[in-house]
């Protein structure tokens, strides 16, 4: 149980981490991109070797639920990353970034009642991008089933799919590309000035 828990915290840190990196990047300039991208190498290398060797999680589920969590990570990332191009006032660029990163964890799950009636094909959606749900699906953990979510989400109690750890990936990489888009066209424009 202490690998899921701290997998699930590792998910819960970059959820919040990545875009807030993201705009520190972008306002403070992007030189200190090479020292972010190894220390995240670093300490993602370090969580999937304890994974492997100490809690004795398959590889392939390790590889599977890092993945995940690395993609969700840039995506989160390059997303502050735009924010802090577009914005002119760097606290609105990272409250505007974790807000959405937010919205995308914990949305879902605090709809209440309305979470009830949503379609299935909306439900699985809103699950594929959330980080959270997704890392915890790539580790093969049944997250929804938890006693707290389970207690106060109405979306445990009907019919979902957990998304496929790679269609996650997917998703992660064409936020972080149109992300990343967003930030060369600040950039662009910011030059034109």
């Amino acid at each position: 149980m202490s690998v899921v828990n701290t997998l699930l915290w590792e998910t819960v840190a970059v959820v919040v981490i990545a875009p807030l990196a993201g705009v520190a990047l972008a306002v403070h300039g992007f030189r200190a991109l090479r020292r972010a991208a190894i220390l995240f190498a670093l300490m993602g290398g370090v969580s999937i070797f304890s994974a492997i060797v100490i809690a004795r999680v398959p590889w392939p589920t390790a590889m599977a639920a890092h993945l995940t969590l690395g993609a969700a990570a840039i995506a989160l990332a390059v997303l502050g990353g735009w924010c802090g191009s577009t914005f002119r006032d760097p606290l609105d660029a990272a409250a505007s970034s974790v807000t959405v990163a937010l919205i995308a964890t914990c949305g879902l799950f605090f709809l209440g009642p309305t979470g009830a009636d949503l379609p299935t094909p909306v439900v699985n959606a809103a699950l594929l991008v959330n980080p959270i749900v997704a890392v915890a699906s790539a580790a093969n953990i049944d997250l929804l089933r938890f006693e707290f979510l389970y207690q106060i989400s109405p979306i445990a109690h009907r019919r979902f799919d957990y998304p496929a750890w790679h269609l996650a990936v997917a998703c992660f990489a064409l936020v972080s590309l149109m992300a990343g888009a967003g930030v060369a066209r600040a950039r662009r424009l910011e030059g034109l000035r």
